[in-house]
């Protein structure tokens, strides 16, 4: 399983199947949870995550993830991410 970093970039005219990507949570959002965190220096950055489906050429529909499979969990320790 392939889980794409938040500033990765998509090309929909090339992506054709649903992926997952990570985005950072703005430290105003009280709502969202976060799924897993790394550091950048001294700061502690947090994460959720999506899966992207292309609706189009130029659109997709996001949706949030708020439990982590196994498989999704050994991804993100894998590429360095702590869990909650």
């Amino acid at each position: 399983m392939e889980i794409l970093g938040s500033t990765q970039y998509v090309d929909l005219k090339q992506q054709k199947e649903p992926w997952y990507q990570l985005s950072v949570i703005n430290q105003w959002d009280w709502k969202t949870q976060a799924v897993c965190y790394s550091y950048v220096g001294k700061i502690l950055i947090a994460y959720c995550l999506y899966k992207c489906s292309p609706v189009s050429e130029s659109q997709y529909n996001r949706e949030i993830i708020g439990e982590l499979t196994d498989e999704m969990k050994e991804t993100l320790i894998s590429n360095g991410y702590a869990l909650k």
